[in-house]
C-alpha cells in the first residue's frame, strides 16, 4: 500500500514537472522528486507505456526511468515557437531579463504554487494558514515571490524554480565592425548560417526539437537531458539619448528599495484632494519646469468692447452645454471644426511663456497652419448654471502621444483619467491588515490628426501608428474645448513631465503635480516614470517595443502621487545608498543563511558552489572588485582563460563549482585593412556555446546577452557633449551627428537568449 502510494505521488511531481509551467517551485518538493524517481529507476523493471489521466500530461514509465528536467526560462505565450524565425523573438527591456536573475537567485521556492494535498494531517494544515495570514503582513508576495525578487515581465515565467542549482550570465561585447549590419557574432544571425549551411553545432541543437525526437533525453545520451532555447529575445538595453548602458550596467544592478518603511494612511482620515495641495508646483517652480505660465494676468472680461465680452460669454456657454459630453460628434454640441475653433479663439489666452520662450499668438504664424493654434486657459465653472452647486474639485490624471511634424512634435493622442476615490479591503486574519487600491475612471482617450504632415510616428514611443490615424477626424481644437468643459481652475491635474503634456494640448493650468518633480532625487536627478511604477509600485509599463500606453502612463502617474500623498515623503526612492551589484547581494544572502537551522527559501540561501566573475580587468574592476569568491582576468574570447566559464559551471567539486557566474567576454575587430575579421571569434564563441551545452548541469538556466558597440556610442556621446558646450570651440557636423545616431541604436538594441532544459510543453 505505501509503495502504491509512492507511485502515484512521484506520477503526479512528474507530469507537474513535465508540463506546462511553474512546473515545481518548491525545493522540498523537488528533492522529494528526486528521491522516489531514484526509487523508481531501482526497482521498477516494467517498461510498458501506461497512459494516465489528469495534468495534461500523459506518463510514459520507460521516459520516467530517464533523467528528471529542469529549470527553464521560457515565454509566457507561444511557448516552443520556432526561433529560427526572426519574428518570433520577443521584444524586451533589458531591465526585464534582470528581474529575471533576481527571481532565480532570489525568489521564494515555493509559496502559492506548492501542492497542497501532501499535507494531510490537521496540524500541518493549521501551520500552513498561520504562515500565509502571517506572511501577508509583512511581506509583498507575487506569485509566491517575496520582496527581495521583483515581479516578473509579462512574457517571461520560470518553470521547475525549485530545481534551480545555479545560473550562468554572460555578456558578449562586441566592439567594431560595420554599424549598418548585423554582426555575425549575433544569436540570430548564428542561427540563421547554422540553417543556411546545414550545419550541425551547439546552435542546431540549441533549436526545439522535431516532433519525432524525445523532447527531453539528448540524441546521444539516454541519462542527459536536452538543452533548448526557451526564450530569444531582441533587447532595448537603454531609454532616451543622454547615455547608452552597458550590458554590466543595465543587467548587475539591484533596483533601489523604496524609502524607509511606508506606514499606512487610515483611509477616513485623509482628505487626498487636501494632502494634495502640498505637492502642488508653486509659481516660480512652474516656470523653471518649463510649464506654460500667463506672462501677465489676462484682462478681466469687462475690459474690451461689448461684442467681445459676448463673444467669451457664449463660447463658456457652449463649453458649458457640452459638459460631460464625448468627442467628436454624439451628444457634443460643438461638432464640427469650424465651430470648436470659433470657440478656442474665443477663449484663447496670449502672452504664454512656455519655459524661456514667450508665445505670442500674433508672432508665432510660422505656416497657414498657426492661425488655427490657440493657448486655452481653464476657468472656474459657473456651478450653479451646471446644476451642481455642490461639486467638489477633482484630481485627474493625463498622458499624451506625440509625433514629428514640420512644426516639431504635434500631439497625436490624450488620455485622461479621475481618481474616484481608494477602496480599502481586508488583506488577512487581523483587521489592520489593509490592502489599498486606488479607484480610477478613464474619462477621455481620444486620437488626434496633426494638420501638418505626419513626418515620423514615433511608433516606438508613441505607440502610433499611420493606420491608427487614418479615419480620425479629431483636431487639438476639439480636444481643448472638452478639456475645458471637463476640468475646472481648482481641479489638480497630475502628470509626468507635465509640461511636455499640457504646451502640446496648449492648456494653460495652475494647479499641477508633476511625478518627476516630486520623485526627483537630491542631486536634481529625475527619474523616469517607468523606473519610479517598477521600484514603488512594483508594477511594470512601457514593456517591449510597440511604444507607450497613454492611458497606463497616466494612471501610474496618478497612483504614485496618490500614494505620495497618503502616506507622505516616506513613500519615495531610497537616496544615499550605494548600488549593490547583483554578485554582491547574493554573496551576502548566502553567507547570512550559512550555518543557520532553518529551511531555505530561495537559491542564494541553499547555494554551496562559489561566486565566480570573469573578464577584462577594466571590467573587473569597475563591476566585479568585490564580492566574488574567485576573480578571473579575461582580456579577450580568444583568450584561453574564456573556457573557465563552462568549466566552472561543469565541475563535480563544489569548491570548484560557480553557483553563480557572472562573466563578460569582449570580441573586438583587430582588422586594420577595413574588413572584418570575425572569423576567429566565431569559432571561438561556437566552441564555447558547445562546452555550454554538452557540459554544464541542466539545473543551471543559461542567459547570453549580446550588446554591439556601446564603447563606441559612449565615446561620440561624450565627444558631442563637448562640442555643444557654448564655449567650447571645436565643432559638430552632421555626419557626425548621423554616425552618433547610428552607434547609438546599434548599442541600444541587443538580443538574448535564454537556455534551459526541454520538456514537453515546450515543444508542444
Amino acid at each position: 500500500k505505501k509503495r502504491k502510494a509512492s507511485k502515484g505521488r512521484f506520477k503526479k511531481l512528474w507530469r507537474r514537472a513535465l508540463g506546462s509551467p511553474p512546473g515545481i517551485t518548491s525545493r522540498s518538493e523537488w528533492l522529494e522528486l528526486m528521491e522516489l524517481h531514484s526509487d523508481w529507476k531501482l526497482n521498477h523493471v516494467d517498461v510498458n507505456e501506461e497512459q494516465t489521466g489528469g495534468g495534461g500530461v500523459a506518463t510514459d514509465q520507460k521516459a520516467m526511468l530517464g533523467p528528471l528536467p529542469g529549470p527553464s526560462v521560457i515565454l509566457t505565450t507561444q511557448q516552443g515557437r520556432d526561433f529560427s524565425k526572426l519574428d518570433n523573438w520577443q521584444a524586451t527591456e533589458g531591465s526585464d531579463h534582470r528581474d529575471v536573475i533576481m527571481n532565480l537567485l532570489f525568489g521564494e521556492e515555493g509559496g502559492d504554487n506548492c501542492d497542497t494535498d501532501h499535507d494531510s494531517t490537521t496540524q500541518q494544515k493549521k501551520k500552513k494558514r498561520k504562515q500565509s495570514a502571517t506572511s501577508t503582513k509583512g511581506e509583498s508576495k507575487v506569485h509566491g515571490r517575496n520582496s527581495n525578487a521583483p515581479p516578473l515581465a509579462s512574457w517571461s515565467t520560470i518553470g521547475n524554480m525549485g530545481s534551480v542549482g545555479g545560473l550562468a550570465v554572460i555578456e558578449i561585447e562586441i566592439i567594431g565592425g560595420e554599424r549598418d549590419t548585423t554582426c555575425p557574432l549575433m544569436p540570430s544571425q548564428r542561427i540563421m548560417d547554422t540553417i543556411s549551411a546545414n550545419a550541425t553545432n551547439a546552435w542546431s541543437s540549441l533549436i526545439q526539437p522535431k516532433s519525432d525526437e524525445d523532447p527531453i533525453c539528448s540524441n546521444d545520451d539516454s541519462d542527459k537531458v536536452k538543452r533548448t532555447i526557451g526564450a530569444a529575445c531582441k533587447v532595448k538595453l537603454f531609454q532616451g539619448n543622454k547615455q547608452p548602458r552597458s550590458l554590466s550596467e543595465v543587467l548587475m544592478f539591484v533596483p533601489p528599495p523604496p524609502s524607509g518603511k511606508t506606514k499606512k494612511q487610515q483611509i477616513g482620515g485623509v482628505n487626498l484632494f487636501c494632502a494634495m495641495q502640498d505637492m502642488l508646483l508653486k509659481p516660480k517652480q512652474l516656470r523653471s519646469e518649463g510649464f506654460p505660465v500667463e506672462a501677465n494676468a489676462s484682462p478681466p472680461l469687462t475690459s474690451g468692447t461689448s461684442d467681445e465680452v459676448m463673444d467669451a460669454k457664449k463660447a463658456k456657454e457652449k463649453v458649458r452645454t457640452m459638459s460631460g459630453t464625448t468627442v467628436p460628434g454624439g451628444n457634443m454640441q460643438i461638432s464640427t471644426e469650424d465651430d470648436a475653433l470659433e470657440v478656442v479663439s474665443a477663449l484663447s489666452v496670449n502672452g504664454v511663456v512656455e519655459g524661456n520662450t514667450q508665445y505670442d499668438a500674433d508672432t508665432a504664424k510660422c505656416d497657414d497652419f498657426s492661425k488655427n493654434e490657440h493657448y486655452v486657459k481653464s476657468y472656474a465653472h459657473d456651478q450653479a448654471l451646471n446644476g451642481d452647486p455642490k461639486r467638489q474639485p477633482k484630481i485627474f490624471a493625463m498622458d499624451c502621444e506625440m509625433v514629428e511634424t514640420s512644426a516639431g512634435q504635434e500631439l497625436a493622442r490624450v488620455s485622461v483619467i479621475m481618481c474616484s476615490g481608494v477602496s480599502n479591503e481586508n488583506g488577512g486574519s487581523n483587521a489592520a491588515d489593509v490592502v489599498e487600491e486606488e479607484k480610477t475612471v478613464v474619462v477621455l482617450d481620444e486620437l488626434v490628426k496633426p494638420r501638418r504632415r505626419i513626418l515620423n510616428y514615433l511608433t516606438e514611443y508613441s505607440g502610433i501608428t499611420p493606420h491608427m490615424l487614418k479615419n480620425v477626424d479629431t483636431r487639438i481644437e476639439h480636444i481643448q474645448v472638452h478639456l475645458l468643459s471637463l476640468i475646472d481652475e481648482n481641479d489638480i491635474i497630475v502628470g509626468h513631465s507635465l509640461e511636455n503634456d499640457l504646451r502640446a494640448l496648449r492648456l494653460v493650468h495652475k494647479k499641477v503635480v508633476d511625478t518627476s518633480v516630486v520623485f526627483r532625487g537630491v542631486n536634481g536627478r529625475k527619474f523616469s516614470l517607468r523606473h519610479l511604477s517598477n521600484v514603488l509600485l512594483q508594477k511594470k509599463i512601457q514593456q517591449g517595443c510597440g511604444g507607450h500606453c497613454s492611458t497606463e502612463d497616466a494612471n501610474a502617474a496618478l497612483v504614485l502621487a496618490l500614494r505620495r500623498a497618503r502616506r507622505g515623503n516616506s513613500f519615495g526612492l531610497k537616496e544615499g545608498a550605494r548600488r549593490q551589484a547583483i554578485p554582491i547581494v547574493f554573496q551576502n544572502v548566502n553567507r547570512a543563511a550559512n550555518g543557520k537551522s532553518k529551511e531555505f527559501v530561495n537559491f542564494a540561501e541553499r547555494n554551496d558552489g562559489s561566486c565566480v566573475c570573469i573578464g577584462p580587468n577594466d571590467w573587473i574592476s569597475k563591476y566585479a572588485s568585490d564580492g566574488a569568491h574567485h576573480v578571473l582576468s579575461c582580456e579577450s574570447i580568444l583568450n584561453s582563460m574564456s573556457m573557465a566559464v563552462p568549466s566552472w559551471l561543469s565541475s563535480d567539486k563544489s569548491s570548484k563549482r560557480a553557483g553563480l557566474l557572472w562573466a563578460n567576454l569582449r570580441c573586438e575587430d583587430r582588422s586594420t585593412d577595413g574588413n572584418c575579421g570575425w572569423k576567429k571569434e566565431v569559432i571561438k564563441l561556437d566552441e564555447i556555446m558547445k562546452a555550454l551545452v554538452d557540459r554544464v548541469p541542466h539545473h543551471t538556466p543559461i542567459l547570453l546577452l549580446f550588446q554591439h558597440n556601446h564603447k563606441k556610442a559612449l565615446a561620440l556621446t561624450q565627444q558631442r557633449k563637448a562640442a555643444n558646450n557654448p564655449k567650447a570651440t571645436c565643432g559638430w557636423t552632421s555626419v557626425q551627428e548621423e554616425d552618433w545616431m547610428k552607434y547609438m541604436e546599434q548599442s541600444r538594441h541587443g538580443e538574448a537568449i535564454w537556455i534551459g532544459s526541454a520538456c514537453p510543453s515546450m515543444c508542444s
